[in-house]
């Protein structure tokens, strides 16, 4: 009998140890996983603790005011309007991925004790601007971090030093792309618009690919100090986008929002000084392949058909943006070369650098398009320019081999 006893009580005792064991991994997980979560949201929302009037194209009588705040290791969302006052004081839960890039989904608890979901994303790279959507008080809406400042104004248009098309320089591909390594971040403004797109590079910088990333228009500013500026513009969508664009100099910007970190960029940045150096017109390289069809999609890299460098684009359509002038002495980094691939074609758009001596001293209209002529390379490798008045295809240069 006493064996026995001695074997239960064994027993249960182990059962009692797992159990504890088991408890003690539960409340082990339950912590890691509220530790991650609330690192996840410092990351997401510390920027976002200004109180914020939403955005609205047309004036609304009762904007709502989004704003995110932590009291002790708790986040909370505070949402309000300019009649009603606060609406509600909600504690967020937890937070993941919603299954879109760049958007969350968080479980929140009003204070009227409300189980709800939201969505939040921060619009275009950096944190300039965010979304929010959720049912519960039926709230659609975005919120710009610099209308935190209520008596800051937004213009029409843009600055004239911010005019023009910029560029970074190669960089690595984020991608880590082994037969595309190198990419370039392109950004045009114009009075109206916004346009930014990247372009992807072989390891001989030959262009294969070409990604939009936006293109806006309806473009406001606001001036945040000397040399600061804040633009918005709008796509097809209601859907903001946002640049934070501080001027290093009349040829150098540093622009927060088109990725995750501010990124320099410098105007005429695609290496727009004319060499003898690899001219597509009679290089072995370029002429010895045929171009790509017009219904292609990309081509496999490692190919040279219809892919060019910058530099080769320059060299090949500089002397017929040359003749566009016959009576300025203008040279090829007096404009800005903007290539891009697009249906498998290489099209190139040349803008004049309103910031460039020789326009300056001819007293060239800066308020003017800038836009001089737009080529492409066609299907049977030959170079086009565009009439500007039909939109038709003209060829003004045909490749040929050493």
């Amino acid at each position: 009998m006493k064996t026995r006893i001695l074997f239960i009580s064994l027993v249960s005792a182990g059962v009692m140890l797992l159990a504890g064991c088991n408890r003690n991994k539960a409340d082990l997980n339950n912590s890691n996983n509220h530790n991650n979560s609330s690192n996840q949201l410092n990351q997401l929302l510390s920027p976002a603790t200004a109180k914020v009037p939403e955005d609205s194209q047309t004036d609304k009588p009762n904007l709502l005011y989004s704003q995110f705040y932590k009291d002790g290791n708790q986040w909370h969302w505070k949402l309000s309007s300019k009649q009603d006052g606060l609406i509600d004081d909600s504690q967020i839960k937890s937070v993941k991925s919603a299954g879109q890039k760049d958007v969350y989904k968080f479980n929140l608890v009003s204070n009227t004790n409300k189980k709800y979901q939201l969505n939040f994303n921060w619009i275009n790279g950096g944190h300039q601007a965010y979304t929010i959507n959720t049912s519960y008080h039926s709230v659609d809406a975005n919120f710009i971090l610099a209308d935190t400042n209520q008596s800051a104004e937004w213009h029409n248009g843009t600055p004239q030093a911010l005019e023009g098309s910029w560029a970074t320089d190669y960089t690595k591909n984020p991608n880590n792309s082994q037969q595309l390594p190198y990419i370039k971040q392109f950004l045009n403004i114009t009075d109206t618009t916004t346009n930014s797109f990247v372009n992807e590079y072989d390891g001989n910088h030959r262009l294969y690919n070409s990604n939009t990333n936006s293109n806006t228009n309806n473009l406001s500013y606001q001036a945040t100090s000397q040399g600061l500026y804040v633009l918005k513009s709008y796509s097809n969508t209601s859907t903001p986008v946002v640049y934070n664009i501080a001027i290093i100099n009349a040829n150098q910007i540093k622009v927060t929002g088109l990725t995750s970190a501010p990124l320099t960029l410098v105007k005429s940045s695609s290496t727009a000084t004319t060499t003898q150096d690899q001219d597509p017109i009679t290089s072995s390289q370029s002429g010895s392949s045929t171009a790509s069809s017009a219904t292609s999609q990309q081509a496999t890299p490692g190919t040279t058909s219809n892919h060019l460098t910058d530099q080769q684009v320059v060299n090949w359509i500089w002397p017929q943006v040359k003749s566009i002038y016959p009576n300025m002495n203008v040279s090829s980094t007096d404009f800005t070369y903007m290539p891009q691939m697009r249906n498998g074609l290489l099209y190139v758009d040349v803008l004049e650098n309103h910031d460039a001596a020789v326009f300056k001293n001819s007293k060239v209209d800066s308020n003017t398009d800038p836009r001089v002529a737009s080529f492409r390379v066609n299907s049977s490798g030959q170079l086009e320019e565009m009439d500007s008045t039909t939109g038709s295809w003209i060829v003004v240069s045909q490749r040929t081999s050493k």
